[in-house]
């Protein structure tokens, strides 16, 4: 992620409120989207960077947001996008909340910094992206009724065990997954909203030369399939995960997920000064993800000395690197009016 500077020199990190240096408050503005340091007293607050009048976020007030509006008394737009938030009443509530908007806020940033849905025309009004933290409940004849984590029309759920770090890495080991993380969670299902408002809108016939007809494939009984039999033998020659063999939605989902990560450790690697990516729309992927492996492999011998897993693989196949450019190319493609004008059904 990129980072900035306070007024006093010191960096300022993603989720910084207040600098160690010159205990200046930080955040993030919405008027310019830069972190920074604000200057004032109280609420009379104006950022560093822009001089724009700054006020806290409400969520500021439950601690899971550090951002500044230009409006009083409001939400900034990264928070609006949560529609349901968990009741805060259980004591492990407002932690688990406060790690799932820290990702999502992440995401969003992210999206926005690439000029990818929802950031595209008028997806909001027409295919508008909504978020809700989810808890499993028990109803009064005592059944569980579970909050399964997924994309449907818009609606990103995500269930709030997932913030729970023990819980999570628990169902990692069980699925056999090799990472399992709350941003890894919200980049795979922000690909099925891409997916839903966009790839299938402005470039279906190529997407169904790459991942396949997913409506000529029947999901219930794929994901039976798949978790009764696994992935084939040889799914490492052509898709980026064995969960994405299951269905052409979840290959979709997968690749998504693989080039924002690609992306996102690109990114850093520029603010890190240890490279200059070039992470335009025209940018040629191939030579992008070849550069970025390189770091990966280097980051990822770091994470075996400390016993933790490695970022990525250390190489992708062919049939991956074409699915990883039809997802970048995204970036270049425009809503017709036609199309921009189609709401969903």
């Amino acid at each position: 992620m990129k980072t900035s500077k306070c007024r006093c020199g010191n960096r300022i990190y993603f989720n910084n409120s207040v600098c160690v240096g010159c205990q200046s408050v930080l955040g993030r503005c919405t008027s310019c989207g830069s972190l920074a340091s604000f200057q004032g007293e109280a609420e009379q607050l104006s950022c560093d960077r822009c001089g724009s009048v700054a006020h806290r976020c409400l969520n500021q007030s439950y601690g899971v947001c550090n951002s500044f509006n230009s409006s009083a008394g409001s939400l900034c737009h990264w928070c609006e996008f949560t529609t349901v938030i968990p009741d805060l009443s259980a004591p492990e509530a407002q932690p688990r909340w406060a790690a799932l908007e820290t990702a999502k806020r992440q995401l969003l940033v992210q999206l926005q910094h690439l000029g990818m849905p929802p950031f595209v025309g008028n997806l909001q009004e027409t295919h508008p992206l909504r978020f809700e933290f989810l808890e499993d409940r028990i109803d009064s004849d005592g059944k569980v009724h579970q909050a399964f984590t997924g994309h449907e029309d818009g609606v990103v759920v995500i269930n709030m065990v997932e913030a729970d770090s023990v819980q999570r890495e628990s169902l990692r080991v069980r699925l056999g997954e090799p990472q399992r993380t709350l941003i890894g969670h919200l980049r795979h299902e922000i690909g099925h909203y891409i997916d839903w408002s966009f790839a299938s809108r402005v470039a279906l016939k190529d997407y169904h030369d790459l991942f396949g007809d997913p409506f000529a494939v029947d999901y219930e009984q794929a994901m039976q399939n798949h978790y009764a039999n696994g992935a084939p033998a040889d799914w490492a020659t052509s898709f980026v995960s064995q969960y994405a063999t299951m269905h052409p939605w979840e290959d979709f989902a997968e690749t998504v997920n693989v080039y924002l990560d690609i992306m996102a450790i690109a990114s850093t690697a520029n603010d890190q000064g240890r490279a200059n990516f070039d992470l335009s729309p025209q940018a040629d992927v191939g030579g992008l993800v070849r550069e970025v492996l390189k770091i990966v492999i280097e980051a990822s011998e770091y994470n075996f000395d400390l016993g933790l897993q490695p970022l990525l693989p250390e190489k992708l196949p062919k049939a991956v690197l074409t699915k990883l450019n039809y997802v970048h190319a995204l970036r270049s493609k425009e809503l017709s009016p036609e199309i921009a004008s189609s709401h969903a059904v």
